[in-house]
């Protein structure tokens, strides 16, 4: 049985890392249809960022943290009495299945349901949670709740940017942002499907542990010259089939410049909220595509599960953390101190 109260980080104000504070709250009550979720482990992502700085719909009191696993511990009325017991990893929505949106399978686009941890929900930054059959995805017994806490954000939303890019074996593909927790999956994910990864990232010390991942070239701090440079030496002058773009504002450009007529790009991240300098000359005479890219979606979350669970990923969660330095585990990664995921275990 749960606890009356629970422990919590949470918000104070909007600022810096400092703002994030030790607090108790009632332990959450799951509604109708839902689980109660005993946290296990939560990642810390850009996203978390973004919404401490305000920059996002967090406000002051909310509790952070969209990459959760956890224990089902409690249900809501008439939830399948299955669920309880279940080690589980969650998408960071919580669709309702019913709108058109979820009809038509496209769940990260859902504005109906409970909504999205650490904005419209009170995240995993806290000892609990509530969830949903609709969000939730069973972990095998050899997976560990820190790995499946980042399988939803860190790996899925690669695996899904992947596809929007329609990657496949022989391609060659420029990953920016390469070093951060999205983007070492995404080059793991990357090379597993047999293409040739070219990784930027904004932090040297990076490079050996991006190589080690399968990336064919890494490049630190490159301006667009050196990349397609790279990519000649790969025997690509015309340029990348595809590009993932994680960082958004800082690297958009150089992308975009990256690739060869009618090559694709996946918009994923855009960690200095700005209007991105789309060059419409460039994008029309080489026939370029730019699709977003969202969240992972409980299809993705289920697919990249049986991709660790069968060995052919492996999830890098570099750092782990209890709750209580959560304030630290946000000052590293505004430091690019990290390569994967840092994770808080409440």
């Amino acid at each position: 049985m749960a606890p009356e109260r629970m422990r919590v980080v949470e918000l104070a104000a909007c600022g810096g890392p400092e703002v994030l504070v030790a607090a108790t709250r009632p332990v959450p009550e799951p509604a109708p249809g839902q689980l109660l979720v005993r946290v296990g482990a939560v990642g810390v992502c850009g996203h978390d960022l973004l919404a401490r700085r305000g920059l996002l719909a967090a406000r002051p009191g909310s509790v952070l943290g969209h990459e959760i696993a956890g224990e089902v511990v409690g249900l809501g009325a008439g939830t399948p009495p299955g669920w309880v017991g279940r080690r589980v990893a969650l998408v960071q929505r919580i669709p309702c299945g019913t709108c058109e949106w979820c009809a038509d399978g496209r769940t990260t686009s859902c504005r109906s349901g409970p909504g999205f941890y650490g904005e419209d929900l009170p995240g995993g930054y806290a000892q609990y949670v509530v969830a949903s059959p609709l969000n939730a995805v069973p972990l095998p017994d050899h997976v560990d709740l820190a790995t499946g806490a980042i399988l939803s954000c860190a790996v899925g939303t690669g695996r899904r940017a992947l596809r929007a890019a329609e990657v496949g074996a022989g391609d060659v593909v420029v990953v920016t942002g390469a070093g951060g927790g999205v983007g070492v999956h995404t080059v793991a994910l990357a090379h597993h499907l047999g293409a040739v990864v070219v990784a930027l990232t904004g932090s040297p010390g990076k490079v050996m542990a991006l190589r080690a991942l399968g990336a064919e070239r890494v490049l630190a701090r490159a301006d667009v010259r050196e990349v397609r440079a790279a990519l000649a030496e790969l025997g690509r002058p015309r340029g990348a089939d595809e590009a993932v773009e994680i960082t958004g504002g800082p690297t958009f450009t150089t992308a975009l410049r990256a690739l060869a007529p009618r090559g694709r790009l996946a918009l994923v991240g855009n960690t200095e909220p700005a209007a991105l300098p789309l060059d419409p000359g460039l994008t029309i005479v080489k026939e370029l595509r730019v699709h977003g890219s969202a969240h992972a979606d409980r299809d993705d979350l289920a697919a990249v599960v049986d991709l660790v669970a069968a060995g052919a990923v492996a999830p890098v969660a570099t750092v782990r953390r209890p709750l209580a330095e959560a304030a630290a585990a946000h000052a590293d990664l505004e430091a690019r101190a990290v390569t994967g995921r840092t994770v808080l275990l409440p």
